[in-house]
């Protein structure tokens, strides 16, 4: 498949990490969620091995959050998806597929138990929050929708343990794959889940 250059404009939002993306070398972009999303650093092959043997960070900024909160949140976000989150837990991650009237995928995201009220959905590449929006209206729902101000590195290869811990300290080592908890770097919070090692 023949590639072509993505022209950066308004329609294609930037993260707060793409100019220092750019002066680490990236050679190309996608596009997701309506973003640049990072797609390559050199050959394939090199950054695979590099992979494999080491850590990487990278800028998933892409994958956004659609928060829902307010009395109903719980109700919405059960109706989003197939799967029972009757016994879900508050510092939990739960893969979610979201979907249709007729049981089509509309998008298969992490969703995040923040509080009983109060839930992200990390969303693969789709507009959810108007999916999530229209079935808040058609029922009445009393919530709060809207897309957070977050955005997201990925650190991941078999080092990347010992990269948060150098960062976080040993108690990172502690999290249990699929939860989250918040942890503090020079008086900054930070939420960190352990699924693909996303740093919030």
């Amino acid at each position: 498949m023949k590639s072509y250059p993505i022209a950066k404009s308004r329609r294609v939002r930037s993260t707060p990490y793409t100019s220092r993306i750019e002066n680490q070398g990236v050679t190309a972009y996608t596009v997701y969620n309506h973003m640049l999303l990072p797609a390559a650093f050199g050959s394939l092959e090199e950054s695979c091995d590099h992979l494999k043997k080491n850590v990487q960070v990278w800028d998933v900024s892409a994958e956004r959050q659609v928060e829902i909160s307010g009395n109903d949140a719980a109700k919405l976000v059960q109706l989003m998806t197939c799967r029972d989150l009757s016994n879900s837990k508050i510092g939990r991650c739960y893969y979610c597929p979201i979907i249709d009237e007729s049981g089509n995928l509309v998008n298969d995201p992490v969703i995040l138990k923040l509080a009983e009220d109060r839930w992200w959905i990390s969303i693969a590449d789709s507009d959810v929050i108007f999916f999530a929006k229209g079935l808040a209206s058609g029922n009445k729902f009393n919530v709060k929708i809207f897309e957070p101000n977050v955005d997201i590195l990925a650190i991941q290869g078999p080092k990347s343990f010992d990269l948060m811990e150098k960062i976080f300290g040993k108690e990172i080592k502690e999290l249990k794959f699929f939860g989250f908890d918040y942890y503090d770097f020079e008086g900054v919070k930070h939420l960190i889940p352990n699924q693909i090692k996303f740093c919030y």
